[in-house]
């Protein structure tokens, strides 16, 4: 019998380093991450599409490599293919920072674009968005590689 598709693996993990350095005392703040499909897989691929290497006619055998793009946009890509939902709270108007709805296959999904998600994502404090990252990496660890990607 052959393999049959399933639906990736959700997972709520609860932010418990920025709760205790946060001081939350009341309830835990969550962030829900879905498993990577091939085609967010995809996506992320297309930041490590411009590349370009340089030969040196001078010096037989010496290339440079040139690549645009950075870590931080990687993981924001990372974070937006795969983020669903949290309980962070937008301070401005006490509404979800990064609100999910269902998807068209039933599955929730995250309810922004991808610049409403960069909106929101530029105003977390950088350990809370590095704690968002790892629950990301843990769910997908073809993308963590030996600690970021394979370069």
């Amino acid at each position: 019998m052959p393999l049959t598709v399933s639906h990736p693996l959700i997972k709520t993990f609860i932010l418990e380093k920025s709760d205790e350095k946060y001081k939350n005392a009341g309830e835990p703040t969550t962030v829900t991450i879905r498993q990577a499909l091939q085609s967010e897989h995809d996506q992320r691929q297309d930041i490590w599409a411009l590349t370009k290497q340089i030969y040196n006619n001078d010096e037989p055998g010496e290339v440079q490599v040139i690549r645009n793009m950075s870590m931080a946009a990687l993981r924001r890509k990372e974070i937006y293919l795969t983020l669903i939902g949290s309980n962070l709270i937008d301070a401005a108007n006490d509404k979800p920072l990064f609100p999910s709805r269902d998807g068209k296959d039933g599955l929730p999904k995250l309810a922004l674009h991808e610049d409403q998600f960069a909106d929101a994502w530029g105003r977390l404090l950088p350990d809370i968005a590095e704690e968002i990252h790892s629950k990301v990496l843990e769910l997908n660890p073809i993308w963590a590689g030996a600690e970021g990607e394979e370069l």
